[in-house]
């Protein structure tokens, strides 16, 4: 049997495309003959069961054998791959019985009773006795979240600067339940799971999570292909859970940025695709996510090309349109431009000319468009969430007169808003039409429309596993809040809450989370729960700088790209956000300077993707909230929706970023820059 660990596909992901290369190569011929025949073996004769490979000249796979069990634990430079094998062994944890990498290195003096003792290197835990962060747990308390019995009083010894360097030395089991603990959570919530008598310890949810059994050489080589893609085959044991329970109705998983959600949505496409002739759809809002998703799913599925065959991925207004011109004939979409030539005939007749044309814009879109409103009695009564303008009666009457022309003059036309085409599709289904998906998967579900959550109800149909949900209120950006239970789906007993960042160090995240409220309720009353995240890595502080003129921006940004490039942060790595075209000069005279191929995206443009550094230039203060949203405002009591979505587009420009973050501007910088350092 052939195994490998995460530790080995982060270890390929550091080593050069050449390297890479001919590591693949060798770990194809070990899948093929996992005895090493022809791989020049050699035992590392101070760790037990450890084994090199040799791979080049340089290069060295770190092997662990067992009986007829070959698991590929590290590869590296020759002197980093023995020194990597000597500090380690291989075991199961005595009480939990999941099989983890323990390191080893000399014994220490922090009251250990055990003899032999753990410290973690350049990880900065501690190496002396000393009143620790953790210096009242039991012995017993310890054991039960995984911590391995040579660290119990180096884990007891850590004081406050070491906790965020867990991940570093302990499993991740250990470190979740510490990092939780150390921020106020029960640790009571991170006893692991008690393997039964004769258990595999390679079976347990927090083994799984870290080694891989190879099932086939195309597994194998589909994840060689993406080594930094560790997402493809390790799931943490609460995200495998949501991936393979049966659920009874609709189900959302929500989480902060970086979370796994959308790592939870594709491997749940891929598990509902083994269902008996299922056929799933696997959307989200924008065309490019679209496309994230097509290649990862490729990557996933690759080892199971029948399971490809069974999942579509299309952007959902894509999918609507497909399925639309089925049903009705291609649809002919109004531009908005056609919608406020439209509203502009109406208030030329006379039709609500007390009414400022801004303001019916963004009532037709958010109100009578959103919700399909066909009459003034549905008009008096449709729920307004998020409009904070009141219209009395004569008000609402005046306003309908225009959205009345409005409806009239589109059919006039022949042309349909996405809105439209979602309301005739959902009517459609009722009156018996069928949909080519047996399941859906919907990333990004934060920013759904009314419409398209109408119609999805009505694609559920309330069935089991038929609806999936992945996204984060707090990133919503797009659309104002409502109901999702009015509309027919109804999550509740079926929302969970990620609490483990994977994406982006925790010192990033801990900034950017700084601009959201710790708990966000939606409209149902369904609380996301954003404290207790805890991020799986370290790195270097976000830098916050505001200057006196744009020259001086421009220079500090170059500097910002140049440093990243210098310890080998690939230009297709590195971005520069803006919050739109205003800004983008400002950008692009920063990476001149730099002299950097990097790329500049628009903020609303960045939703989903992620880079190893990113720079988020122009944030002044007359650029982030959008003065021309705020002045485009129909009332002075909708600035409340439009500040929260604006400070939503902050927070998922700041995410994007995994190990490095600059946010600049001129001085005095947007107000949302005060939340972020005057804390």
């Amino acid at each position: 049997m052939l195994l490998y660990a995460s530790t080995f596909t982060k270890a390929l992901g550091r080593l050069s495309a050449a390297e890479q290369k001919q590591v693949k190569i060798a770990t194809v011929d070990l899948a093929l003959d996992p005895t090493g025949n022809g791989l020049q073996l050699h035992r590392v004769e101070a760790s037990p069961g450890f084994w090199t490979a040799r791979v080049s000249q340089d290069i060295r796979l770190v092997l662990h054998k067992d009986g007829e069990r070959t698991l590929i634990a590290y590869v590296g430079h020759h002197d980093d791959a023995y020194r990597w094998a000597e500090r380690r062994r291989l075991v199961p944890h005595e009480r939990t019985g999941a099989m983890q990498f323990v390191e080893v290195v000399e014994a220490i003096s922090v009251g250990s009773q055990s003899g032999a003792g753990m410290h973690a290197g350049g990880s900065g835990l501690p190496t002396a006795r000393g009143r620790g962060r953790f210096a009242s747990l039991s012995d017993d308390q310890l054991l039960d979240i995984g911590v391995p019995r040579d660290w119990l009083a180096a884990v007891r010894a850590i004081d406050e600067a070491g906790v965020d360097r867990l991940f570093a030395s302990l499993p991740d089991e250990a470190a979740e339940a510490l990092l939780d603990f150390a921020t106020g959570g029960r640790l009571e919530d991170h006893i692991a799971m008690r393997p039964a008598a004769g258990a595999d310890p390679f079976v347990h949810p927090d083994a799984q999570r870290r080694f891989r059994i190879v099932d086939g050489i195309e597994e194998l080589k589909a994840a060689l292909d993406a080594p930094f893609a560790e997402w493809a085959v390790f799931l943490h044991p609460a995200q495998r859970a949501l991936v393979t329970r049966s659920w009874s109705g609709p189900v959302r998983v929500s989480g902060s940025a970086g979370t796994g959600k959308t790592i939870v949505a594709l491997h749940r496409a891929v598990h509902l695709a083994r269902y008996p002739e299922a056929k799933v759809l696997l959307t989200t809002f924008s065309p490019l996510l679209a496309d994230a998703l097509r290649e990862k799913v490729d990557l996933l599925s690759a080892a199971e090309p029948s399971l490809r065959a069974r999942i579509v991925i299309h952007s959902l207004d894509a999918a609507a349109a497909e399925l639309y011109a089925g049903a009705f004939g291609p649809p002919r979409l109004a531009s908005r431009g056609d919608l406020v030539a439209a509203i502009a005939a109406a208030r030329s007749l006379g039709h609500g000319r007390d009414l400022a044309e801004v303001f019916l814009l963004e009532e037709w879109e958010e109100v009578v468009d959103a919700w399909q409103v066909a009459d003034a009695e549905g008009y008096a009564s449709v729920p307004r969430i998020g409009r904070k303008t009141r219209l009395g009666p004569r008000q609402r009457e005046a306003a309908w007169s225009v959205f009345d022309f409005v409806r009239e003059w589109l059919n006039r036309e022949g042309l349909v808003t996405p809105s439209r085409v979602y309301g005739r599709l959902a009517a459609w289904l009722r009156s018996g039409g069928r949909l080519p998906y047996t399941h859906i998967v919907v990333d990004e579900a934060q920013d759904l429309s009314v419409a398209a959550a109408r119609f999805l109800a009505e694609a559920g149909g309330g069935r089991p596993d038929a609806l999936f949900f992945a996204g984060d209120l707090g990133q919503r950006i797009f659309h104002l809040p409502f109901s999702w239970a009015r509309l027919g789906i109804d999550i509740r007993g079926r929302a969970s809450v990620l609490k483990i960042c994977y994406r982006t160090s925790h010192q990033i995240r801990s900034m950017a989370d700084r601009l959201l409220a710790p708990v966000i309720t939606d409209q149902d009353g369904i609380e996301d729960e954003r404290r207790g995240t805890v991020s799986v890595f370290d790195g270097p502080e976000p830098a916050v700088a505001l200057f006196e003129s744009e020259a001086a921006e421009i220079a500090a940004v170059a500097a910002f790209l140049r440093a990243g490039a210098e310890i080998g942060i690939a230009p297709a790595e590195q971005v520069v956000l803006v919050r739109g075209d205003s800004q983008r000069a400002r950008a692009e005279a920063a990476i001149r300077t730099a002299g950097a191929p990097v790329s500049i995206v628009a903020m609303h443009d960045a939703k989903g993707l992620e880079y190893r550094s990113v720079a988020v230039m122009a944030l002044d203060e007359d650029a982030l909230p959008d003065p021309q949203r705020l002045t485009e405002v129909g009332d002075i009591a909708d600035l409340e929706a439009i500040q929260e979505t604006e400070r939503h587009l902050l927070y998922v420009a700041a995410t994007r970023a995994r190990d490095r973050l600059m946010l600049s501007g001129l001085a005095p910088g947007s107000e949302f820059l005060d939340d972020i350092v005057g804390q």
